[in-house]
């Protein structure tokens, strides 16, 4: 899988940093920095938390995670 440019510009346009979305999860970093690069696949919760953090609407959260 290649890294989620689309998750990162939405993390990076609301928080400046993938740490500090870390943070506001209460995931760690490196956790964040694996689902964007594509090396994991967040679960049902954590793709919950990541739309509920990031304001995408229900209906375009699996568009962030499939490809394109």
């Amino acid at each position: 899988m290649e890294t989620n440019l689309k998750l990162k510009f939405r993390i990076i346009k609301q928080y400046r940093t993938q740490s500090r979305f870390a943070v506001s999860c209460g995931w760690p970093e490196n956790l964040i920095s694996r689902i964007i690069q594509g090396r994991q696949l967040p679960t049902p919760e954590q793709k919950n938390k990541i739309q509920v953090k990031l304001r995408i609407p229900v209906e375009e959260i699996d568009s962030f995670f499939t490809a394109e």
